[in-house]
């Protein structure tokens, strides 16, 4: 049996009772509480020969200890057959780098194989409808480019792992001892031949695209709080944020800088808002939440419904016995 899986990415999540000796867990240890990731990939690899899963960057670099520590078990049980770093901007509703964790149990060798598919994607591009705001966004077609892999680029990554292939700056199979000395982290980069050049300097108007790229995420997701609150709950340092100026450059340049606009302080009692700041797409930040929104809201109406069979069980005897009116 394989299991394929790519799991809502670092929730926290709460650890049960004895969770220690759960099948799930006893051999290969107990997830952290603040980060649920492990345990997706746990459940899953205990009912499967093969584990296969698209995970967030933490899950292989993290120095948390109880997430080191699953690392660690993993490679000593001889369970991890490959790594593979992704690039950025694969999916629609993230644009983080991601990281393919092949698990098997049915392993013919001890070595694992570290690809970084990084620097090997195809661009395409996408068209669709705005999603927000008035019919000027809403029947306007955007074009958005996102990453993938061709068929080529797929087998060649296979070709790697099956062959235990050491290709500089892109695969490696290295043995338990390799990942033993680097803290058991999963990061492909730390295991590959990479030859360092000297390269030329880019241009200004690509280093600012990429600068804008980075304020624009920043800005997708805007906190409107109440300065009090702020201060005194979250510790922010208001005057700090309130001192921020916007970067000026030479004219002669004729370029410009975006705007910061991802927090904004007010007066009004108790205000804190989240908001999606950007018509072309949700930020990252939302997805999470999202996915904690939706478990808090079934936790309560599975409490609602509880409460309300309560109710019924106390009404009914009360109305047939004429003890309460309608």
């Amino acid at each position: 049996m394989i299991c394929i899986s790519n799991p809502p990415y670092n929730l926290k999540w709460e650890i049960p009772p004895f969770a220690q000796m759960e099948q799930r867990f006893c051999e290969l240890g107990v997830p952290p509480k603040g980060n649920a990731n492990f345990a997706f990939v746990l459940s899953g690899f205990e009912k499967a020969d093969k584990g296969i899963y698209i995970l967030p960057m933490g899950v292989c670099e993290s120095e948390d200890k109880d997430e080191i520590n699953i690392r660690k078990r993993l490679i000593e049980g001889n369970y991890v057959e490959a790594v593979i770093g992704c690039p950025e901007n694969m999916f629609e509703a993230t644009t983080i780098c991601v990281y393919i964790l092949v698990l098997n149990k049915h392993k013919t060798t001890t070595d694992i194989s570290f690809v970084d598919m990084s620097h090997t994607y195809t661009e395409y591009e996408r068209e669709q409808k705005g999603q927000y705001g008035g019919k000027a966004h809403t029947n306007r077609i955007y074009k958005k480019k996102y990453k993938g892999f061709s068929d080529k680029q797929i087998e060649k990554v296979l070709n790697a792992i099956k062959g235990r292939q050491n290709i500089e700056t892109f695969s490696k199979t290295v043995s338990p001892a390799a990942v033993r000395e680097n803290k058991y982290s999963f990061a492909p980069t730390k295991y590959l031949d990479i030859k360092y050049t000297q390269s030329e300097r880019r241009t200004y108007a690509d280093i600012i695209k990429d600068l804008n790229r980075v304020i624009e995420k920043r800005n997708s997701c805007k906190l409107v709080i109440n300065e009090t609150v702020a201060k005194n709950i979250f510790g922010f340092d208001v005057e700090i944020y309130k001192k921020e100026q916007q970067i000026q450059l030479p004219e002669c340049l004729d370029l410009k800088i975006v705007k910061d606009d991802y927090i904004t302080f007010t007066k009004n009692k108790n205000e804190l808002t989240f908001k999606n700041n950007s018509k072309m797409e949700i930020s990252e930040v939302f997805m999470l939440v999202m996915n904690l929104w939706k478990h808090h809201v079934m936790l309560l109406n599975t409490e609602e419904n509880r409460l309300l069979s309560e109710l019924r069980d106390k009404l009914i005897p009360d109305l047939l016995g004429g003890g309460i009116e309608i």
